[in-house]
């Protein structure tokens, strides 16, 4: 074989697999993008992290719960509004875990039990409760 023959082989090759690489990565890209064309990623603020201690309660049936928990704020103001209502924020945590079965702490159920307890912490912060985190979560 001609030797100009086999370099014009191998760069048509190198050519055709560079495009073809290409072509498979913008297709990829064009046609399976996470969000619709037009659209961009709205990214959730992420707020403050506030521990608000470690509660000790006894179940309805006789079992019993241990949690740490802590919260993130909606924003840096938040930390002050959450801080400021501490007393108020363990009470009403310690009402709503008190309130609950055992059956209640199952994992499947467990984000249920983080919506209500975000939603009566509204209600004493004004709205300043982003998310809630059990750090620690025993229960028997």
């Amino acid at each position: 074989m001609d030797r100009k023959l086999i370099i014009a082989i191998f760069l048509a090759g190198f050519l055709g697999s560079t495009i073809g690489v290409v072509g498979t990565l913008s297709a990829q890209k064009l046609f399976f993008s996470d969000s619709p064309p037009g659209q961009e990623v709205i990214k959730k603020e992420e707020g403050p992290v506030i521990s608000v201690g470690e509660f000790t309660v006894n179940l309805q049936g006789g079992a019993f719960l241990k949690a740490s928990i802590a919260l993130e704020g909606m924003n840096e103001k938040s930390e002050a509004a959450i801080t400021a209502k501490d007393a108020f924020i363990k009470d009403r945590i310690n009402t709503v875990l008190s309130s609950k079965s055992l059956k209640d702490m199952q994992p499947e159920v467990r984000e249920d039990l983080k919506h209500e307890l975000i939603t009566q912490l509204n209600e004493v912060t004004g709205n300043q409760v982003q998310s809630i985190f059990f750090l620690s979560f025993v229960y028997q």
